[in-house]
């Protein structure tokens, strides 16, 4: 550890032989992430090195660790299995075998030198700046903060970020030096390649991927979103109503847009268009659509974001969701929600007004009569609460015309509280749609919210649990709100 720095918390990553400490500089207050890993001693590493070799030639060929399940598992075992086949390579000598499979595994199966990080529950993002510069994690707790690896090798950099991108199962070359894809583990990264753009040599930011989507319920127990806030989409998406969600990189646009998704009824056919996949849903009737993109310069295979929107029209999808909306495929999603399919989907804005602008200029081009076809808008920020950052739902409103976008919540930061701050003239559109009093949809909302909070007082966290509960909430209502009641019966007795 750096001179001056205190070790302020420490936590297992791959115990026994890697972990995280947080220290901070007494002098300045700064933080730093530091891996400590158990290292191979010299006599380990010359006998690594002449092993690997061996170990490269006898794991299956890359097509068929693709065609496995659970490809690192089953190739883990089988390191530890060749490894144990040349243990005469190592009798007599103080070799730990399992510390070796341990480096083995990352270096081959792995992310090599940031592996360790990648399993880190609390690194949200990691990114490399260039050769001298060290890699930086965005933590939960302590936000963007540098680690202890500093790549020194431009090459060594050059074909760590080559390595990545061929996990991808992507290419990457001086002729096309920039990348988007997705790992193995559907993490997203975007890669600059040698010194091609980035003098500094190549540059790669990985945003990490929650194989469990983040369900409505943590939203709450996180206070991102309020239990009435979960009622009101859940009924809204009941009736067919499309929303927007705003904000900028890393605001939660996608974490929000998959929880409240998990509310669309479980017969509805469903179709994602996403450049990278990463939303999940726990629907049957679910189509995933992803553009292929070609490396040639005529393009002439190339599937875009807009075919793929636009091809979804002949699919009669009841909701079509977009990952993320920048282009010209923006006009058609507002063309589907204008003929009567859901819509739901995502953009960067700092606020509804940025939003609108965006939508009516080139190269999105929605005419202004479309925008109310896109019933609500959601504005998801990073805030700072007390001393750390984290993230909220800041505004919720009902798009009347394309000047008019109505407050319905709002997040009262001093209080850190969601508030009702207007009137819903979607419930009145409802009610006037199913021939229902307003006083019925505002009970039916009340009787939606009581089984949200039963669900987080329960701590029914887990997706697969929630999606289930509202399944069962669809097709009997009754049995779930008379257990409602039941758990309310005994907690008053």
């Amino acid at each position: 550890m750096k001179p001056n720095y205190r070790e302020i918390r420490r936590y297992d990553l791959s115990p026994p032989y890697a972990s995280a400490v947080i220290a901070e500089n007494e002098d300045t207050g700064a933080l730093m992430y530091y891996l400590v890993e158990q290292s191979l001693t010299r006599k380990e590493l010359e006998i690594y090195n002449k092993i690997y070799k061996l170990v490269m030639m006898e794991l299956p060929p890359p097509a068929d660790i693709k065609a496995l399940d659970k490809p690192r598992e089953r190739l883990s075992r089988e390191i530890k299995r060749i490894l144990d086949r040349y243990r005469g390579l190592i009798r007599g000598t103080k070799i730990n075998l399992d510390r070796m499979a341990y480096h083995m595994e990352k270096d081959l199966l792995g992310y090599g030198p940031i592996d360790a990080i990648m399993k880190d529950e609390n690194i949200e993002d990691i990114s490399a700046d260039g050769v001298g510069a060290p890699i930086f994690v965005f933590h939960k707790d302590y936000e963007t903060i540098p680690t202890n690896i500093v790549p020194v090798d431009a090459q060594a950099l050059d074909d760590f970020v080559s390595k990545l991108i061929h996990m991808a199962g992507k290419h990457v070359s001086v002729a096309a030096p920039i990348v988007d894809a997705q790992l193995p583990d559907g993490s997203r990264i975007a890669i600059t390649y040698k010194q091609e753009v980035s003098p500094g040599g190549s540059t790669f930011t990985i945003r990490k991927f929650k194989a469990t989507p983040i369900t409505f319920t943590q939203l709450i127990q996180s206070r991102n979103i309020s239990p009435e806030i979960a009622a009101y989409f859940w009924l809204m998406l009941d009736n067919h109503k499309s929303f927007l969600v705003l904000g900028v990189t890393g605001a939660g646009k996608t974490t929000f847009l998959n929880a409240m998704a998990t509310f669309l009824r479980p017969n509805l056919k469903i179709i994602t268009v996403e450049e990278v996949p990463e939303i999940r849903l726990p629907h049957k009737n679910w189509i995933r659509l992803t553009p292929r993109l070609s490396f040639g310069p005529e393009k002439t295979n190339e599937v875009t974001l807009f075919d793929l929107v636009k091809a979804t029209l002949r699919m009669r999808p009841d909701y079509l969701v977009v990952g993320e909306v920048r282009g010209e495929e923006t006009y058609v999603l507002f063309q589907a929600v204008n003929t009567g399919h859901g819509g739901v989907s995502t953009m960067h804005a700092e606020d509804f007004t940025a939003a609108i602008n965006r939508l009516t200029s080139p190269p999105m081009n929605v005419p202004k009569a479309y925008i109310p076809a896109m019933n609500i808008f959601v504005m998801v920020r990073r805030v700072r609460v007390g001393d750390r950052l984290t993230r909220r739902v800041t505004e919720i409103g009902e798009v009347q015309t394309a000047d008019d976008v109505r407050p319905v919540f709002r997040w009262d930061p001093k209080n850190d509280v969601h508030v009702l701050v207007g009137q819903s003239f979607l419930l009145r559109e409802i009610a006037d749609a199913t021939g229902q009093d307003e006083e019925e949809l505002e009970e039916e909302l009340r009787r939606r919210t009581r089984v949200i909070n039963w669900m987080v007082e329960r701590k029914m966290m887990d997706f697969n649990e929630v999606a289930k509960t509202i399944e069962k909430y669809y097709t009997k209502p009754d049995k779930v709100l008379a257990e409602v009641e039941g758990v309310a019966e005994v907690e008053t007795t």
